[in-house]
């Protein structure tokens, strides 16, 4: 019975040793704008918009802007990639999108949105897209839409849209 507690406390030795070698030193931004996106499976969030994140199998830039027309159907965000060290590691990461006021009023919710927060693993060295799909005419709120990507209380990244 002894080696049961031995062993879990190695293990946590050996998770904190790996974190403290964990290295994030920024977020850079690659591109930015209007986007065609495949999208693959879809995770349920009862913080996001319309209840599901769905991740994305390709996110090909069709137009670099930051000016997004208000129109269902389309995509804009980002691509970006974890600048750190150990290459290849995974790291958690927060994502938050800000919605300008009054936020997204979905008729079927008693309060508008006003922000969405998410946690996601992602990768160092990876390039990964991180964007927003108009798919309600609700969701189209023009005025300055805000992404931040963020490691525990460090702000690593931030791009604003205005959307019209």
């Amino acid at each position: 019975m002894r080696c049961l507690p031995v062993t879990a406390l190695l293990v946590l030795a050996s998770f904190a040793a790996n974190a403290a070698d964990l290295r994030i030193e920024r977020v850079d931004i690659v591109d930015a704008g209007i986007y065609t996106v495949a999208i693959g499976e879809e995770t349920p969030d009862p913080d996001a918009p319309t209840g599901t994140i769905a991740a994305p199998i390709t996110a090909t830039l069709v137009e670099a802007t930051d000016t997004i027309p208000g129109r269902l159907g389309l995509e804009f965000g980002l691509h970006y990639v974890v600048v750190g060290e150990p290459a290849g590691a995974e790291v958690a990461l927060d994502f938050v999108i800000i919605y300008p006021p009054p936020g997204l009023i979905d008729p079927a919710e008693p309060e508008p949105l006003l922000e969405s927060r998410y946690t996601r693993p992602k990768t160092i060295g990876e390039t990964v897209y991180l964007g927003y799909g108009f798919e309600n005419d609700w969701e189209i709120v023009p005025g300055a839409w805000t992404f931040e990507i963020w490691h525990s209380d460090t702000k690593l990244a931030s791009q604003r849209f205005a959307v019209e």
